[in-house]
């Protein structure tokens, strides 16, 4: 299936969504976020793990298409 992949940079007080892309992924919603998280690694961000405070989900909304949300942390280059 293809979804969209939304980065998002996460921030002491902000979020900001970075950039999207689409790609081919697994119908598994857990190895799906996996990949993606995987792909946007790849891109030089750095993924922000749930259990410190990343927010990694796949995200079904009604009425629209649906998404992976990924969180990185901020580039220390702007």
């Amino acid at each position: 299936m293809k979804v969209e992949i939304v980065v998002i940079e996460a921030g002491p007080d902000y979020m900001d969504r970075l950039e999207s892309f689409v790609m081919e992924l697994p119908e598994d919603e857990d190895q799906a976020v996996a990949e993606a998280i995987k792909a946007v690694e790849a891109k030089g961000y750095t993924v922000i793990p749930d259990d410190q405070g990343g927010c990694n989900a796949y995200c079904s909304v009604s009425g629209g298409e649906d998404y992976i949300a990924v969180t990185v942390a901020p580039s220390m280059v702007k």
